[in-house]
């Protein structure tokens, strides 16, 4: 996410934007209707990564705030191993190949500010698309499950940041939601150290998705991040 920090050397009535590019070390859990749980650990996502990026923007005028964030994923995962079935040990294989776009778009309202923390209430949308094909091999047999999908959601949360220092500060952000899912919800708990135009942000981030009733059950996302952030 990308919260506008608490303080700033801009006057309240100019516009003050942040951007972000960050690495998020997440492993990946998700489970198809009636399958079990396959799970993708960061070392797998980072060995077998195509393409990955994560990143947000945000501005703010006085009060008033406006707030993205961007994760594409595209990851090909395979591992092997053998089943007994008949006194025979037979050779399995199956195939991951994830790719998604998690797209958070929102605004927010400063509701409390002092010299140390602040708090914004938000508002706004979250459109996730997934496409996870799963190809098992047992022996000779070969079956493949896909399952694709698109959701959008309303959601509302908070946000802001807590001074410990001149330079160090904690962030935090999360958020609750529905629509086309069941449930979504998201925390992310950070810590930041500022330079001058950069910050330097490391933290814990977890996102949930309840699906219920569709191809996949359920998918949640967590796991440290660490990036840069440039206020200008």
């Amino acid at each position: 996410m990308t919260p506008v920090g608490a303080a700033d050397s801009k006057s309240a009535d100019e516009w003050q934007f942040e951007a972000d590019v960050y690495l998020w070390g997440a492993s990946i859990d998700t489970k198809p209707v009636g399958g079990d749980n396959i799970h993708i650990s960061f070392s797998d996502i980072i060995d077998d990564l195509d393409i990955a990026f994560m990143g947000g923007f945000g501005a703010r005028k006085g009060k008033w705030s406006l707030y993205s964030d961007l994760i594409y994923l595209d990851i090909d995962d395979e591992q092997t191993g053998s089943a007994r079935l008949i006194r025979r040990s037979i050779p399995t294989k199956f195939k991951v190949e994830l790719e998604a776009w998690i797209i958070t778009l929102g605004g927010g309202y400063e509701v409390m500010k002092t010299d140390r923390f602040n708090i914004d209430l938000l508002a706004g949308a979250r459109y996730f698309w997934l496409d996870v094909p799963v190809t098992f091999d047992l022996g000779p047999l070969k079956k493949k499950v896909s399952a694709t999908g698109h959701n959008w959601d309303g959601i509302v949360g908070t946000r802001g940041e807590v001074a410990l220092s001149d330079k160090w500060y904690m962030s935090y952000y999360g958020d609750v939601g529905t629509g086309d899912s069941d449930l979504t919800w998201q925390g992310r708990l950070g810590l930041g150290y500022r330079f001058d135009t950069v910050d330097a942000i490391f933290g814990y981030r977890y996102l949930d998705y309840d699906f219920g009733g569709t191809d996949i059950d359920d998918i949640t996302i967590k796991g440290p991040y660490a990036g840069v952030k440039i206020r200008f």
